[in-house]
Protein backbone atom coordinates (compact mmCIF):
# COMPACT_ATOMS: atom_id res chain seq x y z
CA UNK A 1 0.00 0.00 0.00
CA UNK A 2 0.81 3.63 -0.97
CA UNK A 3 1.92 5.83 2.06
CA UNK A 4 1.33 9.75 1.35
CA UNK A 5 5.33 10.17 1.10
CA UNK A 6 5.01 7.12 -1.39
CA UNK A 7 2.61 9.67 -3.60
CA UNK A 8 4.02 12.57 -3.13
CA UNK A 9 7.32 11.36 -4.58
CA UNK A 10 5.84 9.80 -7.21
CA UNK A 11 4.04 13.02 -8.43
CA UNK A 12 7.58 15.48 -7.72
CA UNK A 13 9.26 12.63 -10.08
CA UNK A 14 6.42 13.18 -13.02
CA UNK A 15 6.37 16.89 -12.49
CA UNK A 16 10.54 17.00 -12.69
CA UNK A 17 10.30 15.42 -16.14
CA UNK A 18 7.93 17.75 -17.51
CA UNK A 19 9.32 20.78 -19.38
CA UNK A 20 8.81 24.33 -17.65
CA UNK A 21 7.75 27.19 -19.49
CA UNK A 22 10.46 29.48 -20.41
CA UNK A 23 9.28 32.12 -17.87
CA UNK A 24 8.85 29.42 -14.64
CA UNK A 25 13.04 28.59 -15.89
CA UNK A 26 13.70 32.12 -15.10
CA UNK A 27 11.85 32.26 -11.78
CA UNK A 28 14.33 31.11 -8.93
CA UNK A 29 12.84 31.44 -5.66
CA UNK A 30 14.68 34.36 -3.40
CA UNK A 31 13.75 35.17 -0.15
CA UNK A 32 14.72 38.83 1.60
CA UNK A 33 18.01 40.43 0.16
CA UNK A 34 18.46 37.34 -2.46
CA UNK A 35 18.84 34.68 0.46
CA UNK A 36 17.65 31.18 -1.69
CA UNK A 37 14.39 29.76 0.20
CA UNK A 38 13.99 26.43 0.23
CA UNK A 39 10.80 24.79 0.01
CA UNK A 40 9.73 20.87 1.24
CA UNK A 41 10.31 19.91 -3.27
CA UNK A 42 13.64 21.67 -2.75
CA UNK A 43 14.80 19.89 -0.08
CA UNK A 44 13.35 16.32 -1.35
CA UNK A 45 15.03 16.95 -4.47
CA UNK A 46 18.77 17.11 -2.43
CA UNK A 47 18.30 14.15 0.01
CA UNK A 48 19.78 11.27 -1.17
CA UNK A 49 17.71 7.80 0.13
CA UNK A 50 18.47 6.80 3.49
CA UNK A 51 20.59 10.22 3.93
CA UNK A 52 20.26 11.44 7.68
CA UNK A 53 21.94 14.87 7.19
CA UNK A 54 21.95 18.07 4.65
CA UNK A 55 24.04 20.49 4.02
CA UNK A 56 22.11 23.72 2.76
CA UNK A 57 24.01 27.48 2.09
CA UNK A 58 24.36 29.36 5.54
CA UNK A 59 22.22 31.59 4.23
CA UNK A 60 19.85 29.86 3.22
CA UNK A 61 15.93 30.47 4.44
CA UNK A 62 13.74 27.36 5.25
CA UNK A 63 10.10 26.91 4.84
CA UNK A 64 8.42 25.96 7.88
CA UNK A 65 6.53 22.87 6.54
CA UNK A 66 10.25 21.56 5.37
CA UNK A 67 11.39 22.75 9.08
CA UNK A 68 9.16 20.62 10.46
CA UNK A 69 9.37 17.33 7.72
CA UNK A 70 13.05 17.24 8.68
CA UNK A 71 12.31 17.40 12.31
CA UNK A 72 9.82 14.66 11.52
CA UNK A 73 12.52 12.31 9.87
CA UNK A 74 15.31 12.84 11.88
CA UNK A 75 17.21 15.17 9.41
CA UNK A 76 19.95 16.95 10.81
CA UNK A 77 20.24 20.13 8.69
CA UNK A 78 23.80 21.61 8.54
CA UNK A 79 24.34 25.16 7.59
CA UNK A 80 27.54 25.97 5.80
CA UNK A 81 27.74 25.06 1.61
CA UNK A 82 28.73 28.21 -0.19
Amino acid sequence: MLTRDDLIDIIVAGLAKAKPAAAARAWKPRGPEGRPFLSEYDIKKRLTAGGLRLTIPENAILSPLVTDWLTLRGIEVVRGLS
